[in-house]
């Protein structure tokens, strides 16, 4: 059996998630992508955690107990469509805000969190996204979707997620934090 691997997400409402789900299912109908993201694995990631022990998972939950609850709850507007890698035949196609001002010190915390866990940061820029679809198969260029409706979100839960990447869907909430 494989080490289970976690990482640290904005939790979505279900209402987001069906908002999401709505457009994705257009999208489906004309984009060739190997995989599209199940609907209860929508969430913008703030830490991706990989393996890790047991003593810095609970190292990890502890300080989210401590520090998540204090953060204001905040709304983002999703009016961004974008992908990660070639322009022509991405490796991810997203949604996600065009700037992450409102949501930025929530992602500074969280690297401050995994941190004093004894884990590396992130040392990229923080490109909040919620993944789409992977890996384009397409035997045409990609176009982006034109037919995008942008929609708010409020932030208002933190969670630490496993992978369970054998399984539909994917990840399981470990532990929850609300944001104040």
């Amino acid at each position: 059996m494989s080490t289970p691997h976690y990482f640290i997400a904005i939790e979505l409402s279900p209402f987001v998630k069906e908002k999401i789900e709505n457009q994705k299912s257009s999208w489906q109908e004309t984009l060739d992508f190997k995989q599209w993201t199940h609907k209860q694995d929508l969430h913008i990631t703030l830490a991706f955690l990989g393996a890790v022990s047991e003593k810095a998972l609970a190292e990890i939950q502890t300080q989210m107990k401590e520090t998540i609850p204090a953060s204001p709850s905040v709304s983002i507007r999703i009016n961004h469509i974008h992908t990660f890698g070639e322009k022509e035949s991405p490796r991810i196609f997203w949604v996600g805000p065009n700037r992450a001002d409102e949501i930025q010190p929530l992602y500074d915390q969280v690297q401050k969190i995994i941190q004093s866990a004894g884990l590396k940061s992130e040392d990229r820029p923080f490109r909040p996204h919620i993944t789409i679809a992977k890996k384009w198969q397409g035997s045409k260029k990609f176009h982006p979707p034109e037919n995008f409706i942008p929609f708010d979100m409020k932030v208002s839960s933190v969670c630490l997620y496993r992978i369970h990447p054998q399984e539909t869907p994917k990840y399981e909430v470990v532990s929850q934090c609300r944001l104040r």
